[in-house]
Formats: C-alpha cells, sequence, structure tokens
C-alpha cells in the first residue's frame, strides 16, 4: 500500500504561486515579482534554511532530550514533553497520536527538516535556470549559495533518514499541495543526502572564497573550512544508516571505506560557534547546563558515571533505598570533573517514577562559571558547531568495521585523541572488544549531548547497546499518515522487542541488546 507524505500548503504558497490574489493590493506580489523587488531572494533563502538546518540538528526541547534519554545520556522524571516517557525502564512504545503531550518528538524533525529541503529547492532551481545569487550588498554569491542550498539539502534529507524508518526525497517543486507519495527508504534517504553532500563540496571548490558567516552570522568558516564541515556532516549521518550491528556490517567495507573517506576529510579541529545575540547556540549543550529546583533539570544519566568508575563498584541503576546517596565516582579520566558536575540535589527527579533513573551528575563540559554558569547564551561564549573528536570517533568504527583493529586503536590512542590529551588516559590494546568499549565510552563522555541531537543514540543502535526495546527509529508523525491509506504505526517497547520495521530493519532493539 502506498504512504504519502503531505506538503503543509503554506510552503507550497511560497514554492507555487503564480497568480495575485488580490490584484489591487500593492503589497501582494507573485513570487516572481517579489523577487524582482528583493535582488537578494535566493541569498536570504539560502541563509534563512542553513541556520534553520544547521540549528534543528542540535533542536533539544522538541526531540532532541527524548532521544538523549532513549540512549541513555540524559535521564529524566519529567513529564514535559513528556520526557519521562523515553527514559522509563523497561521502554515503552511511542505513542504516536495528535494528542499525546509529547507528539512534537515525532513531528518537530519531520518539519525542521523537510521545510529547509523544499525551500533549497527554489534555490538550486531558480540557480540551474540562470538566476543569480546577489547578496545584500549587489555582490555576485552564486557559487557559494549552490553550495549553501546544496548543504541544507544534504543536512535535511541526512537527519530525515537518520530519525525516520522512511520519507520522500523532495528534489523538485512537488507541484500543488496534496498527498504525495511517501516510499523511500531510510537507506535512500541517507544515500541521496550524500550526493547533495558532494555537490556542495564541489560547489564550494568551484568556489573562489566562501565566507559562511554572511549566511549564520557567527558560524565561522572560510572555503576549506567548510569543506572539513560538509564532509564530517555526510560521515555523521553516513555512519547514522544501520539500524542494529547485524545491519552495520552486513553493509560491508565499501560502505565504511565511504565513511572512512568523509571522515578523512573532516574537521581537524573543533567547529565552534562565539555566542552572539540572533547568531547559533547549541540547544542541546544549553539545556543540558540548565538548573531547576536546585539542581539539573535534565541530568546526565547514571551510565556516564558508570562507565567512567575505576573501582566496577559503581551501579548501572540508581539505588532504589532513598538513604544512599552515591558519593563523587573515583575514575582516572581527568575529563571527568570538567565534563560532568557532581550534586547531591536531584532537582526535579521524582521517586515516584522511579529512583533507579536518579543520576548525582549534571552535563557540564561547557559551563564558563561565573555569573552565568548554566546557559551559553551570553555573548561571547563558545557553542560547539561539530567537535573533531566526533571525527576522529568516525574514523576509528569505519576502521573497525573494515576489520583494521589495529588502525582503529591507533586513531584512539593517538597523543591528540581526548581520551589521552585531556583525559590522561592509557592506551587500549589492538582488539575490536577493546576497540568497541573506547568508542562507546568516548561517545557518552567526550561528545556526550555535543553532537547534535541524534548521538549517542546512532551509535549506540548500530552497535547492539540501546537497552531491549529501545526504538532504533521514529515513525512519521500521525499528522502525515491520517491523510493516506495506511494506518498510523509506530515502533518501540520491550514487549516489541526485535520487531522489524518496513524494510526488514530492526525498528525495537532486541532483548540481547544493551549496555547494562
Amino acid at each position: 500500500m502506498k504512504k504519502y507524505l503531505y506538503i503543509p500548503v503554506f510552503i507550497l504558497l511560497v514554492l507555487t504561486a503564480c497568480k495575485k490574489l488580490q490584484f489591487d493590493d500593492p503589497t501582494t506580489y507573485t513570487l516572481e515579482e517579489g523577487i524582482s523587488k528583493t535582488p537578494d531572494y535566493y541569498y536570504k533563502l539560502a541563509a534563512g534554511n542553513f541556520s534553520n538546518a544547521l540549528w534543528n540538528t542540535n533542536s533539544a526541547y522538541n526531540f532532541g532530550y527524548g532521544i538523549s534519554a532513549l540512549a541513555d545520556q540524559t535521564t529524566v522524571t519529567n513529564r514535559v514533553q513528556e520526557w519521562w516517557d523515553f527514559a522509563i525502564e523497561p521502554r515503552k512504545r511511542l505513542n504516536n497520536s495528535l494528542s499525546y503531550a509529547g507528539y512534537s518528538h515525532f513531528s518537530s524533525p519531520y518539519s525542521s527538516f523537510y521545510t529547509p529541503n523544499l525551500n533549497a529547492n527554489v534555490i538550486i532551481e531558480a540557480l540551474d535556470k540562470g538566476e543569480k545569487g546577489i547578496d545584500d550588498k549587489g555582490k555576485d554569491r552564486t557559487s557559494e549559495i549552490y553550495a549553501i542550498a546544496y548543504l541544507i539539502k544534504g543536512i535535511s534529507l541526512g537527519y530525515l533518514g537518520a530519525i525516520y524508518d522512511r520519507g520522500v526525497i523532495a528534489n523538485k517543486n512537488l507541484g500543488p499541495a496534496g498527498p504525495k507519495e511517501l516510499s523511500h527508504s531510510y537507506k535512500q534517504m541517507i544515500d541521496t543526502a550524500m550526493t547533495f553532500f558532494d555537490k556542495a563540496i564541489a560547489a564550494a571548490n568551484a568556489a573562489s572564497s566562501m565566507t559562511v558567516s554572511d549566511f549564520y552570522i557567527n558560524v565561522t568558516l572560510d572555503k576549506p573550512k567548510f569543506i572539513q564541515l560538509a564532509n564530517s556532516m555526510a560521515a555523521r549521518l553516513l555512519a547514522s544508516m544501520p539500524r542494529d550491528k547485524a545491519e552495520a556490517a552486513a553493509l560491508g567495507a565499501s560502505f565504511w571505506n565511504k565513511v572512512l573517506a568523509y571522515a578523512n576529510a573532516g574537521l581537524t579541529a573543533d567547529l565552534i560557534a562565539s555566542y552572539v545575540s540572533g547568531g547559533y547556540y547549541n540547544y542541546m549543550v544549553h539545556y543540558g547546563l540548565t538548573e531547576a529546583g536546585g539542581g539539573p533539570y535534565l541530568p546526565a544519566d547514571i551510565k556516564v558515571a558508570y562507565f567512567a568508575d575505576k573501582t566496577g563498584t559503581y551501579p548501572s541503576s540508581y539505588p532504589l533505598d532513598e538513604s544512599i546517596t552515591l558519593a563523587p565516582v573515583q575514575t582516572d579520566d581527568a575529563r571527568f570533573a570538567q565534563y560532568f558536575k557532581y550534586t547531591t540535589n536531584f532537582g526535579y527527579l521524582r521517586v515516584d517514577r522511579g529512583r533507579n533513573l536518579f543520576s548525582n551528575y549534571k552535563h557540564n563540559r561547557w559551563s564558563q562559571g561565573g555569573t552565568y554558569p548554566n546557559t551559553t547564551q551570553v555573548t561571547g561564549y563558545p557553542n560547539p558547531v561539530f567537535l573533531a573528536e566526533e571525527v576522529r570517533l568516525l574514523r576509528a568504527e569505519a576502521k573497525m568495521w573494515t576489520g583494521d583493529i589495529p588502525g582503529a586503536a591507533a586513531e584512539l590512542n593517538a597523543s591528540t585523541a581526548d581520551r589521552i590529551a585531556k583525559g590522561g588516559l592509557s592506551a587500549i590494546p589492538a582488539t575490536e572488544a577493546a576497540v568497541r568499549k573506547t568508542l562507546h565510552y568516548e561517545y557518552a563522555i567526550s561528545i556526550d549531548v555535543s553532537g547534535s541531537a541524534i548521538n549517542p543514540w546512532v551509535f549506540m543502535r548500530r552497535n547492539d547497546l540501546l537497552q531491549p526495546g529501545t526504538p532504533t527509529e521514529f515513525p512519521n508523525p500521525e499528522q502525515q499518515m491520517l491523510l493516506t491509506p495506511e494506518t498510523v504505526y509506530t515502533f518501540g517497547g520491550i514487549d516489541f522487542a526485535g520487531e522489524k520495521g518496513k524494510w526488514g530493519e530492526v525498528a525495537t532493539a532486541a532483548k540481547t541488546s544493551g549496555w547494562k
């Protein structure tokens, strides 16, 4: 049976309007008339949708912290956005209903990434027809705008494929509003995203120069750094394709060598944006710093302390005995006390919703201390866009999947690796078990909530580390499915552990999965 995508009417008015609705109203223009009076239209459209797509990779409130809870990276018993439903153990089935208070987990990434994808089509179609990309100073920026538009599509389609089980590859104006066939798998979505990352890289190479801060005020990238960011995003999202360990292995060496090629051309230094009003900020990081009730609003899961513990005695679930408060973890990792803050104040965590979910640690790496320690939205404060250490982890993992275990271990043992240079940890042996354990540790400790809304969830699913019953992907939102002949569907829940999706993929983590 066919699936459909319903494109919101307000988007299509932008894409398809060709007649005035009120011919005598001088403020009402056709798209063509509006563009003629706004010569920098495509420049502004590129800037607005680039900022939209990039910011939403770290969307915290609407869906990011639900995903973080599914990955046991964050813990929460708060029912704002029904976050507790995503943290509860054993896992619950996702409630893909319009009436559900946490519905934005399914609807928000859908609209947040389809909208910039469709608007990028407007830019590309116009430039392909010979229109010029003129900026607000009258300068021709066509090559840069091409590169930005292609990057928007790579990010948008890539995240849609990483999050949802299916979608539509909308690479052109879809025409009048109405139902559209929704028949592309997550693999097709991500594969298509790679073609646009490649086009973004080619367009950037063809440009004489690039000044990306003109498109997003505090994202300071020149041409080489833009190309590195595009490669880094491509590596992250291509590696996000498999839904379990067996699928990751079955993709084979050619697939993982492609991930490695992107990562090898990726960022070599952290891409950090200094906050300015109206500029980029990392919402996941910002929300992780937030405190309420005297404690962290969205605490780091007990998993991070369990991993860092050097005694082998720290529990993987919090003690149910209310007389017990765990002491600070004993660790050899010099990063831990900086990256995570110990507290005995449990904030909004509620005993009646499961003391096993409690934690004494807060996400704290990016706190600047001083007067405003619990935010990233202060002028000059650092906001991570993409960490070079994630690129290193992608290189190491890709090598592991191709069988190059010594090469993977060498990546993790390099003197510049975060675990060595900042953590002061010992080198690991060149064994697959050691590489796997270290990769998981580094995603939890070093990347944490800095690696976009989908990490470490996507890393854990492709390595069978999610708790049994955890959804490995999201369903398309009910609002869209109601416009099709297909029934509304969902994933997750311990009673559905190991369930398969439409394409034969593992859509709910099996009972043999898990890190505990």
